[in-house]
């Protein structure tokens, strides 16, 4: 080779070694990157004050009871519908839309618009009009309350207020012991739908320790059984009776607990609180 001049051929070779050498070198502090990425979205989850309790309770029936803390202010609960409501979801298009720490199905709606039965409130607004007041409500603080809407008194003063049908404990007394208490409640049974039956059950309840409970039944119970073994078998003491049936479902990180056999009109979910920019500028 004459001085003054260089093979092409050559440092084109060493060109293409040494992209392939950049290309693997990024390879690896990608999937380091997202390894600990994993790895820290894991810890966050396992830290998070949620936890799942099963209870087996009478003739091999079993309690999943999610137990929820908001005291931290690290969880936030929220009522979602599906993007175009009424028209209903299915429960793992919920769960994949909001990637939720904990996730419950929601209150009873009609079967032919999908509209539910119940008011809900946000930050004392009202999103949707229903018939029923029964009510789980989250106060400014983060403490749950389970009363009549027009008990509450200023909705104002929740963050949250999620309408149903039936008040099944209030302050540790049952109050649904025959049919007839689901007929005052506002029950109308049918031949299609008879919550007298037994099914698989689902409820949102509140205790003394300012604790959420979601609770679910993989098996079918009597509505009144039902609340006889939270009562018995947990400190719950007020207790909101949710959809059942085939629309009961239960999820908790990553694993659906039970599952419904149809479409839905809402959830109750439980998820980290967002970080907004502000907070992030003041680290």
């Amino acid at each position: 080779m004459r001085p003054g001049t260089c093979d092409i051929g050559k440092l084109s070779n060493k060109g293409h070694v040494l992209i392939k050498l950049t290309r693997i070198a990024a390879a690896i502090v990608l999937s380091q990157a997202a390894f600990y990425i994993r790895t820290a979205a894991a810890e966050a989850e396992t830290k998070l004050p949620v936890r799942l309790v099963k209870i087996a309770s009478a003739q091999n029936q079993t309690l999943n009871i999610i137990e929820i803390d908001l005291a931290d202010g690290s969880l936030e609960l929220a009522h979602l519908t599906p993007p175009d409501y009424p028209k209903r979801d299915s429960f793992d298009d919920f769960i994949k839309r909001s990637r939720p720490a904990a996730a419950i199905n929601g209150c009873f709606f009609d079967m032919n618009s999908g509209e539910l039965v119940g008011h809900v409130y946000r930050n004392g607004d009202r999103e949707i009009e229903g018939s029923f007041s029964a009510a789980f409500a989250i106060s400014a603080d983060n403490k749950p309350v389970i009363n009549s809407i027009d008990k509450l008194g200023d909705v104002s003063k929740y963050k949250l207020i999620i309408g149903c049908v039936d008040i099944l404990m209030k302050d540790g007394k049952i109050l649904v012991s025959s049919k007839a208490d689901l007929v005052r409640n506002g029950h109308n049974p049918s031949r299609r739908n008879d919550i007298y039956k037994p099914a698989r059950l689902s409820a949102i309840g509140a205790g003394p320790d300012g604790k959420i409970y979601l609770i679910a039944t993989n098996s079918k119970m009597s509505i009144y059984k039902f609340v006889q073994e939270v009562k018995d078998h947990t400190a719950i003491t007020d207790l909101l009776g949710l959809d059942g049936g085939s629309s009961s479902g239960l999820y908790f990180q990553g694993q659906v607990i039970v599952k419904p056999a149809r479409a839905i009109s809402s959830v109750i979910v439980v998820r980290p609180v967002p970080i907004v920019p502000e907070m992030i500028a003041q680290r």
